[in-house]
This record gives C-alpha cells, sequence and structure tokens, in this order.
C-alpha cells in the first residue's frame, strides 16, 4: 500500500524526463518558418530595428542595413498594405531554408490576388536572417539592394 506525499521514482523519472524535452525545446532555437513569420510582421509594421537585425546583406553593415529599411519602409513603400501566409518551408540543411508564402500585395485594392513568394534564410550565429538580395522585388517597393 502507497502512502500519501511520497512519489514514486516512475513520477520522478517522468518529470525528468519532460524537463528535459522542454531545455531541448528553447534550445534548439527559432524555427526557420517563425522567423519569416517574424520578419514579414516587422516589414508590414515598418519595424526598422527588426528588419536590419534580421537581414543579411553581405558587405553592409547593420546601420547600412538600417538605413536602407528605413528609406524603403517610409519613403519607398510608406502606405504599401500586404497579407501574406507561411505555406510551408523547405530546409536544406540547418543553416539555409527557404520559406514559401502566400502574399497579398496592394490588398486595399479590388482585384488583388494571392502570389507565391519564398524567403530565403540563413543561420548566423545560431539566428535565421533574410538573404535580403535574394528577395523578389515584386515582394515591397524598393526593397534595400547593393
Amino acid at each position: 500500500m502507497k502512502r500519501l506525499g511520497r512519489a514514486s521514482w516512475l513520477t520522478i523519472a517522468g518529470l525528468a524526463g519532460l524537463v528535459v524535452i522542454v531545455v531541448l525545446f528553447f534550445m534548439s532555437g527559432e524555427s526557420s518558418q517563425a522567423a519569416a513569420s517574424r520578419f514579414m510582421n516587422a516589414l508590414g509594421k515598418g519595424d526598422v530595428n527588426t528588419l536590419a537585425s534580421m537581414s543579411d546583406i553581405p558587405g553592409k553593415s547593420e546601420d547600412e542595413i538600417r538605413r536602407a529599411w528605413e528609406h524603403t519602409t517610409k519613403v519607398a513603400g510608406p502606405h504599401y498594405i500586404f497579407t501574406y501566409k507561411i505555406s510551408s518551408n523547405l530546409d536544406a540543411n540547418d543553416n539555409t531554408s527557404m520559406v514559401r508564402m502566400m502574399v497579398i500585395r496592394n490588398a486595399e485594392r479590388d482585384g488583388a490576388y494571392e502570389e507565391k513568394f519564398e524567403l530565403p534564410l540563413v543561420k548566423k550565429d545560431g539566428k535565421w536572417k533574410v538573404e535580403v538580395l535574394g528577395l523578389d522585388r515584386r515582394l515591397y517597393p524598393g526593397l534595400p539592394r547593393e
């Protein structure tokens, strides 16, 4: 007969296993799809700091990237409205991914329709970044370029 208040070894092992799973989940970091969604939300809100920190443009400093995103969001497309839906992703390996999404550009206009776009991502220093030069120029007006 068991006494109340005593935990069995099975219960303790189960709890320890659960703790290990939770720790591994948080150590694995953000998925490429979650990063893509965070990037697209920042683009929709004009969040220049998030866009700059999540952008990979070879040969450009984060300050240069931030200034480019300021121009994109405040000069080229301050009133541009779009909606998006992540449809899938293809992880080529642990450090590269292609996130596919459906985007409605100029969403406020009659006749706007869904179009397929891809967001190329690369993992640098354990964080997903969007390869901005690989973005289709039709995705958003005045995307940063070299």
